[in-house]
């Protein structure tokens, strides 16, 4: 048996379920008798509105549609690439970057409007699933669309493109994405897919199956997914330029030095390097370290005096000298000895995906039916990271310890593995149960009725080597290894052994640093973070009295949700003791939401609608929300419409926010210092004690479909979204820069070191504190053209233009951010213009279809403090193609075989002189990927 789609006996009752208030505006009365028959045109139920609609010219707001075929046309075998790939989205998180996204490794999201990762709902068949535990390092909690159903599941992903808290209450400011699964597909889909990087030794091994079947009474739905990852790191294809990933804490190192044997004289130097124009040279230079002499200043840094040595041997050992000052012990090179960390991280992170859904749906009589759905989604990827992260803090070394040159007590500036060394790799495990159940019926010929119960969990497990501070501590002082007792030890003597930070333990003229000593000062910073969501739904509905365009119709019903957080890290972790992620506090918490909500349908006429709801949603404690919004439907011709909305829409404070604390590492520049360099950033709750307030948005949306001929499509809409009172981490750049400018509250919030003047940390807070506003443009084009006998040939685009992009940031002050990365507030990368275009051709056998997709350049405000727009750096525009043929083979149980290739022509992510040498919000970096996948249908 071929697969295809059957009908249900039922199938206008069997669509209620996707949505919390299905047929509003219909008669219940009407409905009972449809209930009997079989329809002429089966109507769906839309987001963004309880009524029944058949196309996007019928929806009063504006909606994406991307279908099962849409999906297949497009090649990617993970629904985080599809979102990336819409104009809408922007700034979303699906790469491994582990500069920007500590834990989020494993995971995707999506970022309509650049609002945020959790300023866009996430359904599951018009229900809530439980958000990501782990969060952005900017502490944003998402719905993890990696951990959704598999993508053979879906019928159809539809994604309204404006607030919906009037009907789905918090966290719908931007939108919503609505995951849609089949309902009636009968037969067995066995797919196998191979993916491979065209340039790199990095493929995907991808098996999925969808099983449908039943009677006309009970209907059964089954899929499953396995993925299976290669990685592909920077080593193999690296991005970034000769200065991007420059550390100055290296291994061999460099030491602040208070004083030398013969005191000789100090002086200015200049020791970093800027690559400006992104030519591979240096432009020009700035003093770091290295200060004159006087009274009250912070001691010079000396390079290793083995680095020179050591760096002809691992071209990764970069020296930064800029004089060389005569002591008695030997010349001393003042400057850094600096490490190139860039080539071991992943681009493609090695992981191993499984998911599983099953739905089963039965007719439990005449106008009752029930539903079942459940699935499962177990994750794991394997991150890289360089082969030890550097100090966070600067030891202390001893005048006597034994190798130590210097003949003074000196400050260590490094790591403990750096040249020689090999990628260490953090865990990312993440596991998703959900389960949900709907029963849906008719009372008395009037009343339509949905109850709703649904479960869901995430489960994160993250784990990453660092250096234990206690550990080290004793091991610098001569009191290290498995063996040594520090409080009864004496230094040096067996089994007590000394670590030696110095380059001398690399080139045999030292104490070496032996492989049981190292593994001893290694510790696993680990943490196990779950999050789980119960939500009740209730609704009834019924027809109202008779308008020119029909019946009006009425719904209401009410939600309860209960979410739970807890974070449970390891022992270390609590006690601050990682020399570089340094640790966590544990914590937990929950709370209860419970919302009313209503909707009115008023068909003034054939050709007129209006329709209003509003909601009330409490979080108890004083935070809550209440919401309208109003949508207007003018349909005067069956070529033409007109839509408008305008509402309002909000988000709660997440209970990571609420309650939360984060250590996490950001790429940040020093004015003190003047390059960019790792730092960590606390971010914690309010030390005022005053709760967060909900965000708050005024969301207005217009917009027309038309139709100029009988084959042509076309759409535009306006969007507007003023978003206040945005909940933010504040931007730990912003910080730095404030506080450089003397601003007493910045200056409080970053830690130094006392003896050097080193930052070791920034504290950064939750606060209501900034707004954005933004509007632009959508535009739609479509044509559809049969070529007589010579197959169905399909063309349009779709593209996005964001006007405005204005942030209020507390730190940063008011900035234009359209068209701008906006690295130093707490906006997300803005090109202006995103567009795609395709084409498509099919016969009975053959299928082409190919995609170009645009974005805009944009500029990188990554600078140096004092360093304004005139300093900011271009990103080039980036246009990609990616193409796919497709034959069904004739034979009897021959397979669909596909062939396609996503960027075909090989095209690099424009440069970025930043960590990693990409914008990974913005640009897929794996370049040129073929793929093969034969669908076997029974």
């Amino acid at each position: 048996m071929s697969a295809e789609e059957t009908p249900m006996r039922n199938p206008k009752l069997s669509l209620a379920p996707a949505s919390v208030l299905a047929a509003t505006a219909i008669a219940a009365s009407a409905l009972a008798q449809e209930l009997e028959q079989q329809p002429q045109v089966e109507e769906i139920v839309v987001t963004g509105t309880y009524i029944r609609r058949p196309s996007q010219f019928d929806s009063p707001s504006p909606l994406l549609n991307v279908d099962a075929d849409q999906l297949a046309a497009q090649g990617h075998n993970e629904v985080g690439r599809v979102l990336e790939d819409l104009t809408i989205n922007t700034g979303s998180q699906n790469n491994p970057d582990a500069f920007t996204q500590n834990f989020t490794t494993g995971t995707s999201n999506v970022n309509l409007r650049g609002l945020g990762v959790s300023s866009t709902l996430v359904l599951v068949n018009g229900r809530r699933q439980t958000q990501s535990a782990v969060t952005t390092d900017r502490g944003e909690n998402f719905v993890d669309t990696s951990s959704l159903p598999p993508m053979i599941a879906f019928e159809r992903i539809e994604i309204l493109k404006d607030g919906a808290t009037a009907l789905y209450g918090s966290e719908a400011v931007a939108g919503v994405a609505n995951f849609i699964t089949r309902t009636n597909f009968e037969g067995f889909d066995l797919e196998l897919g191979l993916q491979g990087n065209d340039n790199h030794p990095q493929q995907d091994v991808e098996i999925s199956g969808l099983w449908g079947g039943g009677s006309d009474a009970t209907r059964v739905l089954v899929a499953f997914n396995h993925l299976d990852r290669e990685p592909l790191t920077t080593f193999e294809r690296r991005l970034s330029g000769p200065t991007d990933d420059l550390s100055q804490a290296g291994m061999p190192g460099s030491f602040l030095v208070p004083s030398l044997p013969g005191n000789p004289a100090y002086r200015s130097v200049w020791t970093a390097a800027f690559d400006s124009n992104l030519n591979g040279v240096a432009d020009f230079v700035e003093p770091t370290l290295g200060l004159p002499a006087v009274p009250g200043a912070q001691p010079p840094v000396f390079g290793d005096q083995d680095c020179v040595d050591i760096a002809r041997q691992d071209p990764k050992v970069v020296p930064s000298f800029a004089a060389l000052i005569p002591s008695p012990i030997g010349p001393i090179p003042i400057g850094l000895c600096q490490f190139d960390f860039g080539g071991f991280y992943s681009i493609v992170p090695e992981e191993r995906r499984t998911s599983a859904f099953a739905e089963v749906r039965h007719e439990l009589g005449d106008n009752l039916q029930g539903r079942i759905e459940a699935h499962i989604a177990e994750n794991e990827a394997r991150r890289n990271n360089s082969p030890s992260f550097p100090f966070a803090a600067f030891p202390t070394v001893a005048a006597t310890h034994p190798d130590n040159p210097y003949g003074s007590d000196v400050r260590f500036i490094g790591r403990i593995i750096g040249a020689g060394g090999t990628a260490i790799e953090s865990i990312h495990n993440s596991d998703t149960y959900r389960i949900a159940g709907t029963l849906t019926g008719i009372v008395d010929n009037t009343w339509l009725w949905e109850v709703a119960l649904q479960h869901s969990e995430n489960d994160f497990f993250v784990s990453a080597p660092d250096v234990l501070v206690d550990r080290f501590d004793s091991a610098i002082r001569g009191l290290g290894g498995p063996g040594c007792n520090p409080a009864t030890g004496t230094p040096g003597v067996a089994p007590c052994v000394y670590f030696n930070p110095f380059g001398s333990s690399l080139t045999g003229t030292g104490t070496p640093n032996r492989p049981e000593l190292m593994n001893h000062l290694i510790g696993f910073e680990s943490f196990d973070a779950k999050s789980k969501l119960t939500s009740l739904d209730a609704f009834t509905s019924r027809e109202l009295g008779e308008l020119g365009g029909g019946f009006a119709g009425l719904a209401f019903g009410a939600q309860y949700r209960g979410d739970e957080l807890t974070y449970d890290y390891d022992e270390n972790a609590n006690r601050d003791n990682f020399l570089f992620l340094v640790g966590n506090p544990d914590f937990g918490d929950d709370r209860d939401v419970n919302a009313v909500f209503v909707e009115l349908a008023l068909p003034f006429t054939e050709s007129l609608n209006l329709q209003l709801a509003g909601r009330y949603e409490s979080y108890g404690g004083g935070v809550d929300s209440t919401d309208p919004k109003a949508t207007l439907l003018w349909r005067p011709t069956l070529d033409f419409s007109l839509r408008a909305s305008v509402g309002t829409s909000f988000r709660a404070p997440s209970l990571f926010q609420a309650f939360g604390t984060q250590t996490t590492l950001a790429e940040l520049i020093d004015p003190n210092v003047g390059t960019p360099q790792f730092f960590p950033v606390r971010t914690q709750p309010n030390p005022s004690g005053s709760p967060l307030d909900p965000e708050e948005a005024d969301v207005f949306n217009v917009g027309v479909t038309f139709s100029p001929g009988e084959a042509w499509e076309i759409g535009i809409d306006y969007w507007s979204f003023d978003y206040t009172n945005v909940i933010i981490e504040q931007n730990p750049q912003a910080i730095l820069n404030a506080a450089a400018l003397g601003n007493a509250q910045a200056q409080s919030q970053v830690v130094r070191d006392p003896a050097s003047g080193l930052l070791l940390r920034v504290d950064s807070f939750y606060a209501n504190a900034s707004a954005l506003e933004t509007d632009g443009l959508d535009f739609t084009v479509a044509r559809e053209l049969d070529l007589a006998g010579g197959g169905e040939l399909r063309a349009g685009f779709d593209a996005t233009y964001i006007a405005s992009y204005d942030l209020q940031d507390p730190q940063a002050g008011e900035i234009d951010g359209a068209g701008r990365r906006n690295f130093a507030n707490f906006g997300t990368s803005t090109p202006e213009w995103r567009a795609n275009a395709f084409v498509t051709w099919a016969n009975e056998r053959h299928g082409v279809s190919a995609f170009v997709r645009y974005i805009d350049s944009y500029v990188d405000d990554e600078v140096d403090l004092g360093q304004g727009p005139a300093f900011f750096r271009p990103i080039d525009s980036h246009a990609t193609i990616d193409a796919q043929y497709t034959l069904e083979l004739r034979a009897e149980r021959a397979p669909l075989l596909t062939f396609g290739a996503i960027n075909l022509t090989d095209e690099d992510p424009p440069r970025v002189q930043t960590s990693g040498g990409y914008d990974s919000k913005v640009h897929d970096p794996r370049g040129r990927m073929f793929y093969a996948k034969a669908l076997f249908r029974f």
